[in-house]
């Protein structure tokens, strides 16, 4: 079962990547300029965002297997929309929806948490979301490959018709969870403001993770730039460079095993050590090896940081646990969105000034995280 969710979560994260790479292609051919090209990774992020305050909290409402196969469902036709978009917009309405509809794997985490007892939470968790982030970096460069044989349209439906079969998949296979309610929709969307207020843990991990994700997004919103322009790569190298982000997704098992022994705040602090000595080497070094080595440890460090700080944040309200999780990743998501923007600013000035920032922004969650929580 662990298996299978963790396919199913990288199958669905990969689903909002897919623009990414190949927006150079989707935009001539539904009348979107080069600069608002941008907008259909934009709104996807937002859809996500609006999908995990809005949409994943049901997990402590609705019955969770039902749950995740209607939200799939979305998914499906937003894809299939996306695939025969032909103006702006109807596609970004489909970029849209298509980031609401993968706050799927947000329902699937809660559920397989409750599946299992705390001696062996960290470890489920990290394998699922080794999963999700395997999904998430071996996106761009298999979207890059599938445009050249199948085109955009294809790749699209083609994603669209995995997922059908995913569906199907996880209507046998998921176990009926009916949670305890205690709420309405609104009672439940409003208490999310009570939670944040009531669990500190949550503000320091989230914040915490904010911070680890503000200088991970940092980093690979200029990897491309000075890779190209520095190093000459094209863009089926970049591709292949991103496979080396997709490696660092093998510390989430590691980390939530270490989590479940009692070594949670250890583990913490040497994910963020791994995430400022990456920048350190990549900003030391001039060189592709640098880069590479660079990347392993900030992937692996922000991975790792993730699974241990998403158990304990699990474990705080059993009967809360969709609502603690969104807010979680909600605010985590908000420092990707801050790092993102930072990229073209720093980069006026210079690459080392760029790695000098993150090295200081992902030192900042040793500020955030609790002392004694494991």
């Amino acid at each position: 079962m662990t298996a299978l969710m963790a396919l199913a979560c990288g199958l669905i994260a990969a689903s909002s990547y897919l623009a990414q790479p190949l927006i150079v292609f989707i935009g001539p051919k539904v009348g979107l300029p080069l600069w608002g090209a941008s907008l259909v990774m934009t709104l996807s992020q937002a859809g996500y965002c609006v999908g995990l305050v809005l949409l994943a909290p049901l997990g402590d409402l609705l019955e969770n297997r039902r749950l995740v196969l209607l939200t799939l469902t979305g998914l499906c036709v937003a894809l299939t929309v996306m695939a025969g978009a032909t103006n702006v917009v109807l596609l970004l309405a489909a970029a849209f929806s298509l980031g609401v509809g993968t706050t799927a794997v947000q329902m699937l985490i809660p559920l397989a948490a409750h599946m299992t007892d705390d001696a062996s939470r960290g470890r489920v968790v990290g394998k699922i979301t080794g999963g999700l982030l395997a999904g998430i970096m071996l996106a761009r460069p298999v979207a890059s490959v599938a445009e050249n044989v199948v085109g955009w349209r294809g790749l699209y439906i083609l994603d669209a018709v995995i997922l059908v079969a995913l569906s199907f998949l996880l209507s046998r296979q998921l176990p009926v969870r009916q949670p305890d309610a205690k709420h309405d929709y609104k009672a439940l969307i409003g208490s999310l403001r009570s939670l944040t207020r009531t669990h500190r843990a949550l503000r320091q991990l989230s914040a915490a993770q904010a911070c680890l994700f503000a200088a991970f997004s940092l980093f690979w919103g200029t990897a491309p730039i000075i890779l190209m322009h520095r190093f000459g790569f094209n863009s089926t190298a970049v591709a292949l460079f991103a496979l080396v982000g997709a490696a660092g997704a093998l510390s989430a098992p590691v980390a939530g095993y270490a989590a479940d022994h009692g070594f949670g705040r250890i583990g913490r602090m040497g994910a963020i050590s791994l995430v400022v000595c990456g920048f350190a080497v990549a900003g030391t070094l001039d060189s592709v090896a640098g880069w590479v080595i660079g990347a392993l440890m900030i992937d692996a460090g922000v991975q790792a940081s993730h699974v241990i700080s998403q158990r304990t944040i699990l474990a705080l309200d059993r009967s809360a646990s969709s609502r603690l999780n969104s807010l979680y990743i909600a605010i985590f998501f908000l420092g990707g969105a801050l790092g993102s923007a930072l990229v073209s600013p720093l980069l006026l000035i210079n690459w080392r000034c760029t790695a000098t920032a993150g090295a200081l922004i992902a030192s900042l969650a040793a500020v955030f995280f609790p002392g004694k929580m494991q």
